[in-house]
């Protein structure tokens, strides 16, 4: 009977993907030093980096390509790569799969010290509403897709949702 009960409870935990993970992010994002854009994005990586946590094993390298965000300042980008390295002890990219290929990081379709965090859609991008879909990366076997929603009310962001699409 124990054994069913932590079954059911480990899929439960397995299938609200990081809609649960909002316990203590309004604490982490009032402690952070940062401007609304960059907290929208903050809250966007904490919730997807909760995602299939095996994919951040034994990283030292975060890409995270900017060049795929809408509206995103050179500021922006500063204080969310400052954000993640502090937080999780990596060195940080902001480079495409096809440009870490090309300086030697990803290798026969592996990223072995390394994962990449890209958006490829925007559903909408306001002041005060953010939802977009893109995919964590760290090999072709090794992906998962997410779409990735949050509200700004009373001034702070909040998740809304935040799923994960697919999985290779």
């Amino acid at each position: 009977m124990k054994r069913i009960i932590l079954v059911v409870a480990l899929c439960c935990l397995i299938l609200t993907g990081c809609t649960n993970s909002t316990i203590n992010k309004d604490s982490t994002l009032k402690s952070v030093n940062a401007n609304e854009k960059s907290k929208a994005y903050i809250l966007a990586f904490d919730s997807v980096w909760e995602m299939d946590s095996a994919l951040n094993s034994d990283i030292k390298y975060i890409s995270i390509n900017t060049k795929s965000f809408k509206n995103f300042s050179e500021e922006n980008k500063k204080q969310l790569f400052t954000y993640v390295a502090d937080k999780y002890h990596v060195t940080m990219l902001d480079m495409n799969i096809d440009e870490l290929k090309d300086k030697g990081y990803i290798n026969d379709g592996y990223f072995k010290d390394g994962l990449v965090f890209e958006i490829s859609n925007y559903n909408s991008d306001s002041a005060n509403s953010i939802y977009f879909e893109g995919r964590k990366w760290r090999s072709g076997y090794g992906g998962i897709g997410f779409s990735f929603e949050a509200q700004k009310k009373n001034q702070k962001w909040k998740l809304k949702k935040c799923n994960k699409t697919w999985i290779s």
